[in-house]
């Protein structure tokens, strides 16, 4: 696939399609969150991925999950709430890996107490201020994250990444979206070493239909 150098304006557009994609995918579900209340997993379990993806646009590494979630989160998203980089980590390793990799956030442990986690969702029609009160608070060994302000966040910072990006980090766009959209083939899959003991040439057998 040949590499292909992005302008400002197809940046602009590309950044933009995920921001209308966010907004469709969890701005519209929120509300029927808020008045149930559910969806605590649901919407990180959204955006996570989202935020990884952004990141690589930072780093140009798509595979680097950790080093993807923890540079946006210190480097785009902390323009909005500083809290967000003092929490980057353990947002990462506790909220992130926990959901994605299991059904709850992992627990973590420091000086032999717990140190744990909690999702709301404020009133949607509380004053932002008001809803950023109880987002990323921590106190009684509780890190506490609210969906509605969290949402918010991302969507916001799409915008700043943008400009981010351009200043900074073209070449690493770049490289991240060449990375992504280059297809998979069967030679790459089983070359990888961690696959090899349960990915066998025989997974692929049903090409030869085609």
């Amino acid at each position: 696939m040949k590499k292909i150098v992005h302008t400002d304006a197809q940046i602009k557009s590309y950044l933009d399609t995920i921001k209308n994609s966010i907004e469709g995918d969890v701005g519209k579900a929120l509300p029927v969150y808020s008045s149930i209340p559910c969806g605590f997993f649901a919407v990180p379990r959204l955006l996570f991925p989202e935020i990884d993806g952004l990141g690589s646009y930072l780093t140009g590494k798509p595979e680097a999950t950790v080093e993807n979630i923890t540079t946006y989160l210190r480097l785009i998203l902390s323009k909005l709430d500083a809290r967000y980089s003092k929490y980057a980590v353990f947002i990462t390793f506790v909220y992130r890996h926990g959901l994605l990799h299991q059904h709850a956030p992992k627990n973590f442990e420091y000086k032999k107490k717990d140190i744990s986690w909690m999702f709301n969702i404020n009133n949607p029609n509380n004053p932002i201020d008001v809803q950023r009160e109880f987002h990323l608070r921590f106190e009684h060994n509780f890190l506490q994250i609210d969906m509605n302000v969290f949402y918010k966040d991302v969507v916001d910072s799409i915008d700043l990444a943008y400009e981010e990006i351009i200043k900074s980090y073209k070449e690493k766009f770049d490289r991240s979206v060449f990375i992504q959209a280059s297809p998979l083939n069967k030679t790459n899959i089983l070359k990888r070493k961690q696959y090899a003991k349960f990915i066998k040439n025989s997974d692929f057998t049903f090409f030869k239909k085609i």
